[in-house]
């Protein structure tokens, strides 16, 4: 079974795991058992209800997990940015 992972403005699949999806957005929603339509994710049990579980800024990547509040699948969201904060 292979992750999957869409853009969260698009909504495309982002196949190739690129850092810039083709529209230019940067944020990305990933994981098993999902989907993403009309900006919305919904997990495969057929809930949409999800609780922040993890959060890490690891610059360039910013990274959030969310559980399932019914069957307590994983997803993930990342958004590639430079911090202004750090330099090179």
């Amino acid at each position: 079974m292979n992750q999957i992972e869409y853009c969260m403005i698009c909504g495309n699949l982002n196949l190739e795991n690129t850092k810039i999806c083709d529209c230019g957005s940067k944020n990305f929603v990933f994981g098993y058992n999902f989907t993403y339509t009309n900006k919305t994710v919904k997990c495969n049990c057929g809930n949409d209800e999800f609780i922040m579980t993890f959060h890490l800024n690891n610059n360039p990547i910013y990274t959030k997990n969310y559980q399932c509040t019914k069957c307590k699948n994983i997803i993930g969201m990342q958004t590639y940015y430079k911090s202004p904060y750090l330099d090179e």
